[in-house]
């Protein structure tokens, strides 16, 4: 039985709407733990304040346990997992479940579910980024190498200041994620369709169940989050796809037979399938298409989602579609992070030979400036220098060290970890306590 069957709509369909459901149903599985969480969450309060028939509402708790504890497969006659939960649901207990959903929309539904889904998923970048910055500390070789602006040698740096540059664009973005991680943490349920909940229950307490919050009262504005939640999402994990693919510019060509200067970790290269020469740098370079796509994704957010009305539109399961396996084909992929950076060799020598001469032209300007204190004479002498062929006086640069520490990334996700797995511990003892007395 669908979860619409009963309703004005006639029950029949085609092979088309079948295709389109198709992918929808793989990707649900993804939601599965979420749907029976947010299920026992609701449940468990139509129980506590006596909305329902008591004895049907510890029958449909019972029953939510079970389900979260035994692999589920979906029925794609069934369209989505709110409609097959709610089947196997109202199947084992006799009935009895017939209102684990009463006053629910799939609308709020799938809004929750995706949320716990990114929370989650946004938790394990978390924890990757940090290895990665853990990997990045075992970087200690040093020496000098040059810095390009337009492709040419601008001024020089050391190699940890560079190390240092990559754990700040992982700091900065570690902390964008973590943002958008802890505005997801309002609870969608309670808005029904968009317009306002029906049910009796306290959407505050349900909140409370699953560590989550429940401050928007207004339900039009709660139910544009939908969308923009995607949005803010992927803007983030852009911003971080699209530094990272800048830094892994920056390593093909320092790794390429011109340069040399860094050496990558063997798994990350490949071989040609001709020339044997060859050492390619291709994990860098798929990952570039992997910030591609992403970019990609987000014009598919925002061309379906203008210039719809404020309401629900069952186009945006699409959204949901390509996001949603993106994002866990993605982690698997920043999984090989730390091994990449923590592996990379830097060879002092082959970066000194490469420095030219003029790369050292501001710091002999300043040295000008010093004798003359003018600056325009002083910027011309050091380029008359240059011209006339002249050696300019080479300089050391300082290493650069933003942290000392990154104790404070790690005490942000053991808060997350502690706050999610403290509210699911907290609604599965309340459930089991009274399924206890069953």
């Amino acid at each position: 039985m669908k979860i619409w069957s009963g309703s004005a709509a006639p029950e029949s369909g085609n092979e088309a709407y079948r295709i389109m459901l198709e992918k929808d149903i793989d990707v649900d599985k993804y939601l599965i733990p979420y749907e029976i969480l947010s299920l026992m969450a609701y449940n468990l309060n139509i129980y506590e304040r006596n909305i329902s028939d008591r004895n049907n509402s510890k029958a449909t708790l019972k029953e939510l346990l079970s389900l979260y504890n035994r692999k589920i497969s979906l029925d794609p006659d069934l369209e989505d997992v709110h409609g097959n939960i709610e089947n196997i649901a109202i199947r084992e207990t006799n009935g009895a479940a017939n209102n684990m959903r009463m006053f629910m929309s799939r609308n709020e539904q799938v809004h929750t579910d995706v949320n716990f889904f990114l929370i989650d998923i946004l938790l394990e970048y978390e924890k990757i980024i940090y290895n990665t910055i853990t990997g990045l500390e075992k970087l200690t070789q040093n020496g000098i190498m040059p810095g390009y602006t337009h492709y040419r040698q601008g001024m020089p740096v050391t190699f940890q200041t560079y190390v240092d540059f990559i754990k700040n664009i992982m700091v900065y973005n570690f902390n964008n994620i973590d943002s958008i991680l802890n505005e997801l943490k309002e609870l969608p349920l309670g808005y029904g369709s968009g317009f306002g909940s029906m049910s009796d229950a306290n959407f505050k307490e349900v909140a409370e169940y699953m560590g989550m919050k429940k401050q928007i009262k207004n339900p039009l504005f709660s139910f544009m989050l939908y969308s923009d939640n995607y949005i803010k999402v992927l803007s983030a994990i852009n911003s971080f796809l699209i530094d990272i693919s800048r830094i892994f510019q920056d390593m093909i060509i320092f790794s390429g037979d011109e340069m040399k200067i860094i050496e990558l970790p063997a798994g990350y290269v490949t071989g040609s399938s001709l020339m044997p020469n060859k050492v390619n740098p291709d994990f860098l370079e798929i990952f570039q298409g992997y910030a591609a796509k992403s970019i990609s994704l987000m014009n598919l957010l925002y061309s379906g989602t203008i210039n719809k009305t404020t309401g629900y539109h069952r186009d945006f399961q699409i959204l949901k579609d390509e996001v949603i396996p993106f994002m866990v084909e993605l982690k698997g992929v920043l999984n090989g992070f730390p091994e990449l950076f923590s592996g990379i060799k830097f060879n002092k020598e082959a970066s000194e030979r490469i420095i030219g001469n003029s790369i050292y032209a501001t710091y002999n300007s300043k040295l000008n400036f010093k004798n003359n204190g003018n600056w325009k004479e002083s910027y011309k002498m050091t380029g008359d220098m240059i011209r006339s062929g002249k050696a300019l006086k080479p300089y050391m640069p300082e290493d650069v060290v933003s942290y000392n520490n990154f104790g404070f990334l790690r005490d942000k996700i053991e808060n997350n970890i502690s706050s999610l797995e403290n509210g699911k511990k907290k609604l599965l003892k309340m459930v089991n306590d009274i399924i206890s007395n069953l």
